[in-house]
């Protein structure tokens, strides 16, 4: 956000295509008084009729694909068919919940009645940029039929598209349901405080997490944090090397590598080490900027990856392809793949939010499980073996809200969404994810 505007710029040249202003604090204080309103009348509704109109919500989503995608690819770069994946995404979830979600809902059987699932209120979605569509809906959908009302935060470089989801939903939605905060930070922070929200869910970074968390439990409010992840992908001996290899390249060059699942800190064993090492490099260079690997969305971005690459680079790793930005417009950074990174380094201790591969060698399974719990932030950890038996043991050691055997981390819509210590905590998706909307209500029938 520029001077209280919310600035969209294309990634691929840098150029600033379209600007909003930022609202005043009565224009924050009159969508609240409408979400409190909305939710009032929402939480009346049944829900055949919530999961009836989130049905037509995943249509609308479904009709509207191509436009969606095309703002996608404008505002922060991504391939197009990557966006129009996560339109569909988002349009399968909201049809998944709609058909799965009220037997969630139903009232369960106690030892003494029953546990009823009861609306919270006005919903505040603090949402990132690295999937404008899919970060919007993860909450929204399971929110809405949960009963609640939902207000938007989008990331102020991705307006547009957060604007057209706006809009797709006040077609569809009673008014005031769901309502975009134009606001900045503070603006933020007063709305979270204010005793018309009731929860906080917010996608973003560690610091952006601690800074609203700690707000909403000093209100007493509850909230989900699903924050970074520096995600362990761990190679074993008798792993499938050109699989993991491949499914590697993916995790760093899909999105630019812009993904809080995806993995950062390549762990592989050292009897595999030499051939898992060339494969990687031939897949990650197989991402050519501009062709096939889009732009990091932001300069800033950008900038930083650079800083932690290169200094990296000066405290021992070894650059074996890319490392540095590309030249000309746009805010492209090649695929690139350092070893020898070491704990104490920024791409062992941070997260690197690029199309950038970390390489550690290790001796043994249990230096490999050691080394990837280094991390508190481990959102998601990949774990590569041919051994089924031992996999199970050996993951249950991971410190990780997400645990995938032989294939890159990927949520999954029955499954819960959760961090682990740095990364978060809370669900968003699954069960405990549409239930984390709720409050629980006992029923005592005599």
């Amino acid at each position: 956000m520029q001077a209280n505007r919310f600035v969209s710029r294309d990634p691929r040249d840098g150029q600033v295509f379209a600007e909003r202003p930022s609202w005043q604090r009565h224009d924050t204080r009159q969508a609240l008084t409408a979400a409190t309103q909305a939710a009032a009348h929402w939480a009346s509704s049944t829900l055949a009729q919530r999961a009836a109109l989130l049905r037509a919500l995943g249509e609308a989503l479904l009709l509207a694909s191509p436009v969606l995608a095309n703002s996608i690819q404008r505002e922060m770069g991504k391939q197009y068919a990557e966006a129009d994946d996560e339109v569909l995404r988002a349009a399968k979830w909201c049809q998944f919940l709609a058909e799965q979600g009220p037997a969630w809902l139903a009232p369960e059987p106690g030892a003494h009645g029953q546990i009823w699932r009861r609306p919270l209120g006005v919903v505040l979605a603090v949402t990132p940029w690295n999937y404008p569509v899919w970060q919007i809906f993860r909450p929204l959908a399971a929110a809405l039929l949960a009963g609640n009302a939902v207000l938007i935060k989008p990331a102020p470089n991705v307006a547009q598209t957060s604007a057209l989801v706006e809009m797709i939903c006040r077609e569809l939605l009673p008014k005031g349901l769901v309502q975009c905060l134009w606001t900045d930070e503070v603006g933020t922070r007063e709305a979270l405080a204010d005793p018309a929200v009731s929860m906080l869910v917010c996608t973003g970074s560690e610091a952006t997490g601690r800074q609203l968390g700690a707000l909403a439990a000093h209100h007493l409010k509850p909230a989900v944090l699903e924050l970074g992840g520096n995600n362990a992908f761990i190679v074993l001996a008798d792993a499938d090397i050109a699989a993991a290899a491949e499914a590697a390249a993916q995790s760093r060059c899909l999105n630019a590598g812009q993904a809080c699942t995806a993995a950062k800190r390549f762990i592989v064993v050292e009897a595999v080490a030499d051939a898992f090492r060339h494969a990687l490099r031939a897949a990650l260079a197989h991402y050519q900027c501009g062709s096939t690997l889009a732009p990091l969305a932001r300069a800033d971005l950008r900038d930083k990856l650079a800083r932690q690459v290169s200094l990296s680079v000066e405290q021992g790793a070894r650059c074996l392809l890319g490392g540095q930005p590309a030249g000309g417009r746009g805010y492209y950074f090649p695929a690139t793949l350092l070893e020898q990174v070491t704990p104490g380094m920024p791409a062992f201790d941070e997260e690197l939010f690029g199309p950038v591969a970390c390489l550690s060698v290790v001796a043994d399974s249990a230096a490999a499980i050691a080394l990837a719990n280094a991390s508190r932030q481990q959102l998601a950890a990949s774990l590569w073996t041919r051994d089924t038996a031992q996999a199970a043991p050996l993951a249950a050691q991971l410190q990780a809200g997400m645990l995938c055997l032989n294939s890159r981390p990927t949520s999954r819509f029955a499954l819960p969404f959760a961090g682990s210590q740095a990364s978060g905590f809370g669900s968003t998706l699954g069960r405990d994810g549409l239930l984390a909307f709720t409050r629980p209500v006992a029923w005592l029938a005599g």
